[in-house]
């Protein structure tokens, strides 16, 4: 496998991760509060827990990144800063989950069986 083809497969697995968790997160919240989603938990979502999940589930897969590149046995702390290929991967990926929250914001709320 080449470092290109890891390095894609790592970005694509921590992506996974991090739509998969805000999806958990935004069904949970519509779901236990339907009528009361509001702007404030949009907000709160959009500043704190994206930025929160992006740190840890992109962090780990630039560390095993760095890793695979320096042929570690094992995690090894790059004090480096990011590449300029790392910091527009970081950034499109924040402004695309921005824009999925925002329209699942905007949709009418789940409905609720009982």
């Amino acid at each position: 496998m080449t470092p290109t083809a890891a390095t894609i497969l790592l970005y694509l697995g921590a992506l996974f991760l991090t739509v998969a968790t805000l999806w958990f997160f935004s069904y949970v919240n519509q779901t236990i509060s339907p009528k009361q989603t509001d702007l404030r938990d949009f907000l709160v979502l959009i500043g704190v827990v994206v930025p929160f999940l992006m740190v840890i589930y992109f962090g780990f897969a630039i560390s095993i990144y760095h890793t695979i590149s320096l042929r570690a046995t094992w995690l090894t702390a790059d004090d480096t800063e990011l590449t300029f290929s790392e910091s527009l991967v970081l950034a499109v990926t924040y402004v695309g989950l921005s824009g999925w929250l925002w329209l699942r914001w905007r949709r009418k709320p789940i409905a609720v069986d009982k």
